[in-house]
């Protein structure tokens, strides 16, 4: 998360001051998240209106900002909704009428970050990472869902999970061989978790799994597995893959 996002989204405006809109992207990003963990709505509609700001002349920052504002949106449906658990309202959705963005960026929501973005992004993203609901009095951020790899490309493969929009750095890596599989834990709420797959003799492509929407549509039970196959991968940024439930873990 973030560490002061007060700080990222001043360093935002100055990235858009000087043109840099991509960079405004990613740390406007890294201040949703931020807000996220303070359960901040308010900072969560500055971010809204500062990403309302951007040209986007550029496809890649325009499919990065319709993917961060529906990432940012989701997370303000999730607020809402804790908010109103906790007073034993009822819950009004804020954006009944959202939908997910149809193109997708390597902007994401991974592992040590909670959307899309919605690539995301897909990042969007759809983003579309990563929590739309909140289980009944408890924040969905502590919960934990299981996604295991499938190798069924019939070649070697190398896998990594990203932790940025680059994938400059990862937080996971396994080299599989035809037919096997790995199993990796991430939070319910990444919206878009983005793995990066690499065969020998073809170029590396993108894996931008919606861990959050399979979650949810899953019924947001807790030790649910979830499945995704490699050979689901695309070109990078990648088309997003929703995860498909096998079963429970421990059993």
């Amino acid at each position: 998360m973030a560490p002061n996002p007060d700080r990222e989204l001043a360093d935002a405006r100055a990235c858009i001051d000087r043109g840099d809109e991509a960079g405004a992207l990613k740390r406007l990003d890294r201040a949703r998240r931020g807000y996220v963990k303070q359960r901040d709505p308010a900072g969560l509609d500055h971010l809204l209106v500062l990403a309302a700001v951007l040209q986007a002349a550029d496809d890649r920052v325009r499919i990065g900002r319709d993917n961060l504002v529906y990432a940012i949106k989701q997370n303000l449906r999730q607020e809402s909704r804790r908010r109103a658990q906790e007073q034993r309202q009822p819950w009004q959705d804020p954006y009944p009428d959202l939908q997910a963005p149809s193109e997708h960026t390597r902007i994401a929501f991974t592992r040590g970050v909670k959307f899309w973005i919605a690539v995301g992004v897909a990042l969007a993203t759809l983003i579309v990472v990563g929590l739309i609901l909140a289980v009944a009095l408890t924040s969905s951020s502590e919960t934990d869902v299981t996604i295991r790899l499938v190798n069924d490309t019939g070649q070697a493969v190398k896998v990594r999970g990203c932790n940025d929009v680059d994938c400059s750095s990862s937080w996971t890596h396994a080299d599989l061989d035809p037919g096997l599989q790995t199993e990796r834990s991430m939070p319910a709420d990444d919206l878009i978790d983005v793995f990066r797959v690499k065969r020998s003799g073809h170029p590396e492509e993108c894996l931008p799994l919606r861990v959050h929407d399979a979650y949810e549509l899953a019924g947001e039970q807790a030790g649910v597995l979830f499945a995704a196959k490699l050979s689901k991968a695309t070109p990078c940024p990648g088309k997003t893959v929703l995860p498909q439930p096998t079963g429970v873990t421990g059993l």
